[in-house]
């Protein structure tokens, strides 16, 4: 659980400064998700720039995403004992560096290494931001600063592929592919500026300070992902050796282990990295499960759709960023309608189905259009990935709301923290598995790439659906949680999350 912070050591920021400060850490959340959009789209680019295989290309993505995962609630801890402003300020300043050098990058193995290092930092940087919030601004004020969050990362997720294209095509600035990771130095420095000069340094409480980090819980939990990540990413390009089912079968005891420590721990008094009362909820266990297969169907159409268009279609990458904003649009849009009347009128739990309905729908949509046409074009695609976009806005807008209510109160800080995790654990996993099935299939088939897209969107269609089944478990009400199916009353505090 997260650790009060003591006030007695330091003023917070009053009058503007407060906004200041918010606009610092907004920064930095605008900044990750920009960064996480515009790789996305321009991976293909950067893999003929470096040289590198379809494997490199996944971990790039994967990466990213499988340090961030790993250490999310390690990042979180760090702030409750060495002080949020300071993590804060060493977490932007490592991912200024990294984005900077991953601008460098002169092989492939240098570029995921990087990105490797900006996950971590990223995983430092962002879980400080809800709490410095909550520093900052008295509790009639905080909606309104956690509201401001919303535009904020919605217009990033809208701009960033587009932006993307146009650096990596060379129609911004110049340096090509290379714009993309150089665009986060100058936001980098706004932010650890602004964090520097407007961010109170509020001490940890005491005893914080004495807390320690579950170094053993954090290296067991990484170790299970990467034993799962690596062989789905290498095993294609190695020719699937017996050591790739190896590893990924001894992820089970190893996640076994982790859950008795992590028992342990907790029957000593000592803080765990994953709070043992949480998985003994079955409601908020179906929840992250509902989470992983939303998570692992997304990341991997996405990876699909921009290597299809990009390889199969000769867009270029801005042509792809631009094919891509009905999608973003429509998650706007899904949220907007989902958050004013669908959750009020329906309930949270009929509308999240609603959205992973949609999000099916538009899968096969997808598969539709590449199935009859030889030569796709944007207005083509752009009725299944409206829909796309609506099914998201419909899933997010009440998913980790829905989620929170099913755990007490005390809970609720592990639990958002594990909310965070299993969205990149979900992210990075669906980079390999079906980006793993893209590439399998379009190099069994010869560069078939359309019969690619078409297998890898019919597994996402099947994993929404299973998303969809499984969600019906989170009905019922628990004893000691705070249930609802819609919006409470009073504003929630939404988990920080990147999406």
């Amino acid at each position: 659980m997260t650790a009060p912070a003591s006030r007695a050591t330091a003023a917070p920021a009053t009058g503007r400064l407060r906004w200041f400060a918010l606009a610092a850490v907004l920064t930095t959340h605008c900044m990750d998700l920009l960064d996480g959009m515009m790789v996305n789209t321009v991976a293909p680019v950067i893999r003929t720039g470096l040289h590198g295989s379809y494997a490199d290309l996944q971990w790039m993505a994967a990466g990213y995403t499988l340090a961030f995962a790993s250490l999310l609630i390690t990042g979180g801890r760090l702030g409750d004992i060495f002080g949020r402003k300071r993590m804060f300020l060493a977490g932007t300043v490592g991912f200024t560096l990294a984005s900077l050098l991953a601008g460098l990058s002169v092989d492939p193995q240098m570029m995921i290494t990087v990105r490797i290092v900006q996950g971590a930092c990223t995983a430092v940087m962002v879980p400080q931001g809800l709490g410095i919030m909550r520093e900052l601004f008295p509790p009639r004020e905080l909606p309104k600063a956690i509201g401001l969050m919303g535009p904020v990362v919605g217009t990033a997720a809208i701009v960033g592929p587009v932006l993307g294209g146009a650096l990596a095509t060379g129609s911004l600035f110049g340096p090509g592919w290379r714009a993309v990771f150089f665009v986060n130095v100058p936001l980098g420095v706004v932010a650890i500026v602004g964090g520097w000069r407007f961010i109170p340094d509020v001490r940890p409480a005491d005893g914080a300070g004495a807390r320690r980090l579950d170094g053993i819980g954090t290296v067991l939990a990484a170790g299970a992902m990467v034993l799962v990540a690596y062989p789905l990413m290498q095993g294609l390009q190695a020719g699937w050796p017996a050591w790739c089912f190896v590893s990924m079968a001894a992820a089970v005891p190893v996640l076994a282990v982790l859950g008795l420590h992590q028992s342990r721990r907790a029957r000593t008094g000592r803080v765990p990295l994953i709070e043992p009362g949480l998985m003994r909820n079955s409601r908020f266990v179906a929840a992250l499960g509902v989470g992983v297969l939303y998570y692992l169907a997304l990341s991997g159409m996405m990876l699909a759709l921009m290597v299809q268009l990009q390889t199969g279609h000769g867009f270029t990458a801005l042509g792809a960023g631009l094919a891509m904003v009905p999608w973003t649009l429509g998650s706007a849009v899904g949220s907007a309608v989902a958050g004013a009347v669908l959750v009020r009128r329906w309930g949270g739990l009929r509308t999240l189905q609603g959205g992973l309905g949609l999000l099916v729908a538009g899968a096969v949509g997808v598969i539709a259009v590449v199935s009859r046409n030889h030569a796709v074009t944007t207005w083509q695609l752009l009725p299944p990935l409206v829909l796309l976009g609506l099914g998201m806005g419909g899933v997010l807008t009440p998913y980790y709301n829905i989620a929170l209510t099913m755990v007490s109160l005390p809970e609720t800080g592990a639990a958002s923290g594990l909310l965070n995790s299993v969205q990149q654990l979900g992210n990075s996993i669906g980079v390999a598995l079906l980006g793993t099935v893209f590439f399998s299939r379009m190099t069994d088939r010869h560069g078939d790439v359309d019969g690619a897209l078409q297998v890898t969107f019919w597994l996402a269609a099947g994993l929404l659906a299973a998303a969809f089944a499984t969600a019906f478990l989170m009905r019922g009400r628990a004893a000691g949680t705070r249930q609802d199916h819609g919006f409470p009353a009073q504003p929630k505090i939404p988990a920080d999350t990147r999406a």
